[in-house]
């Protein structure tokens, strides 16, 4: 089913350190409001999915620009500095109600909660329609160097689909508790725990 997003303002967030709580969380430093001739297709109406994501990476060079702003014109002598700055920074588009609808990184990384990744998307339709269905060819051959690679290809890409799909059962729009995804995958919390952590540790 195809989505449709009005985006209403671009929050550019910085990380900081909550000391009550001792983690680091995003804080919006900055909010720029969307110009509706701009977000809306031709005609009015919403953006699909496509057009969106476009939208959304066309952002990457102003926050770049905010990234430097934030760590001061003085730190950007060296790539070094400039690297870390763009790590901490990041874009939020949002709706009228304030539903987080896409980040963008500097790079021009964009991820919309609930949607899967296109390049795994499509690595997961051509394990399924291409590639694993020849592993049993491949063994049936004897080739069983062939079919051993064809089954780590397809292990990663699995590994990398269960990795995301957590990721949007957990973390998305109606977040599943993080028991119910663990009884979903047939494990305890302990071993969901281990498996999966948040790359970066910031509280949503």
């Amino acid at each position: 089913m195809t989505r449709f997003y009005r985006p209403d303002r671009i929050d550019y967030d910085v990380v900081v350190l909550d000391r009550d709580r001792g983690i680091s969380r995003w804080a919006t430093a900055g909010v720029e409001v969307v110009d509706p001739p701009q977000a809306l297709v031709d005609g009015g109406g919403s953006l699909d999915s496509d057009s969106f994501r476009g939208y959304a990476a066309s952002i990457a060079p102003r926050l770049r620009d905010f990234a430097e702003q934030v760590a001061g014109a003085d730190q950007f002598g060296s790539n070094v500095h400039r690297y870390q700055s763009y790590q901490v920074v990041r874009a939020a588009v949002r709706d009228g109600r304030g539903i987080l609808l896409a980040e963008v990184r500097c790079d021009g990384s964009v991820t919309i909660p609930g949607e899967l990744d296109q390049d795994l998307r499509r690595q997961f339709i051509g394990m399924i329609n291409g590639w694993l269905p020849m592993t049993i060819r491949e063994i049936d051959r004897s080739s069983y160097e062939n079919a051993l690679m064809s089954l780590v290809k397809a292990r990663r890409v699995m590994d990398a689909m269960l990795r995301e799909v957590v990721g949007l059962a957990a973390g998305g729009l109606d977040p599943m508790p993080w028991d119910k995804v663990a009884a979903s995958m047939s494990v305890n919390r302990e071993t969901l725990d281990s498996w999966y952590r948040s790359p970066d540790g910031l509280a949503k």
